[in-house]
């Protein structure tokens, strides 16, 4: 029985049992495998008397209570209503909680329901991401100083073509205001077409301001849409950005100033978008937002070709010089090779 709970109507008819057992209580205890402290604790087992508050409300101040919830004219007060018009009549004193307390033992408390939110949804924006131009994202990552000062920066990455498009440094922290001019600022250089352009954010405070989701969905005509709270694979364009950013091998290891930071930033922003990409086939990204992306690629693949058909020709001819020459040339031809 060690380790198992046991009802009362259990427990008496135990111990009835061992009494009338005409054997020791030890004997008992130890064919029933019970432990002996347990069964003298269950036989001096006495029914707790129910206490009473100290400072449990009078009849008196309970009836008043009552008298003033079925006022119609206080019909519209909750609980922490009733308490003030209490104290300012001098008819009961007690807080919110007693009042409300009071209210549910008489059945007059409205049944409180939690409010329940809605499920935030995953941002469907990969099938939008077809060309250039199509999603940026943004995202805010910190930087900071010898001195300890944090530096805000916020890149703005254009997913389609994944060139960083603008970014913003700011000193300990930024503001709506700041993401509005940051976003005019980089739209107007772009030049493109806004009404079927889609921006990706998280859910920081600037990024769902009201107002600057009325500048931008009003004056610039763009869709907005939010990444999942804490689900970063939401937006993992802009993360495995700001990684590149934080941690690319020719980072300065320490920043003096906020100039450095933003010198930093400038400088990654050539070398990234000058640096051919894994994921659009090895093209450089300002190639791509530039259109020229399936260009290069289709080129490359031509390339290929040729370069498959030119070792194919040289291969038959020097099967034809070592005929005419008698000599052995070692030379494998693989049709399965991938040029």
């Amino acid at each position: 029985m060690k380790g198992k709970k046991i009802d009362k109507t259990a427990r008496e008819t135990l111990l009835n049992a061992i009494r009338e057992s005409g054997t020791s209580i030890s004997m008992c205890c130890e064919i029933l495998m019970l432990n002996e402290r347990r069964y003298y604790r269950w036989r001096m087992w006495k029914e707790p008397k129910k206490r009473i508050a100290w400072n449990k409300l009078k009849p008196d101040e309970e009836a008043a209570i009552l008298e003033t919830a079925r006022d119609e004219k206080l019909s519209d007060q909750r609980a922490a209503g009733l308490m003030v018009y209490g104290h300012e009549n001098g008819k009961y004193y007690c807080s919110p909680s007693t009042v409300q307390k009071t209210l549910k033992k008489h059945e007059l408390a409205v049944p409180y329901e939690p409010p329940r939110r809605k499920k935030a949804k995953k941002p469907e924006v990969r099938e939008l991401i077809t060309g250039p131009n199509k999603v940026y994202c943004y995202d805010e990552t910190d930087f900071y100083l010898t001195s300890g000062l944090k530096v805000p920066v916020v890149p703005v990455f254009d997913i389609g073509s994944r060139k960083n498009l603008n970014n913003g440094v700011y000193i300990r922290s930024f503001y709506e205001k700041d993401v509005r001019n940051l976003w005019d600022a980089t739209l107007f250089e772009e030049g493109v077409d806004t009404a079927g352009l889609t921006i990706l954010s998280d859910n920081g405070g600037q990024m769902k301001d009201k107002t600057l989701r009325k500048h931008m969905e009003g004056n610039w005509q763009v869709t907005l849409v939010y990444a999942r709270p804490h689900t970063p694979n939401d937006n993992p364009w802009i993360e495995a950005f700001n990684k590149s950013l934080k941690y690319h091998p020719s980072r300065p290891e320490a920043f003096e100033t906020v100039q450095d930071v933003i010198d930093w930033v400038e400088l990654h922003k050539q070398l990234h978008n000058n640096h051919p990409h894994s994921a659009l086939g090895y093209v450089r990204p300002n190639d791509e937002h530039a259109g020229l992306g399936n260009g290069i690629r289709h080129q490359r693949k031509e390339n290929l070709k040729l370069a498959r058909q030119e070792r194919l020709n040289y291969y038959y001819d020097s099967k034809t010089r070592e005929q005419e020459s008698g000599e052995r040339l070692e030379v494998v031809h693989n049709s399965s090779a991938v040029c």
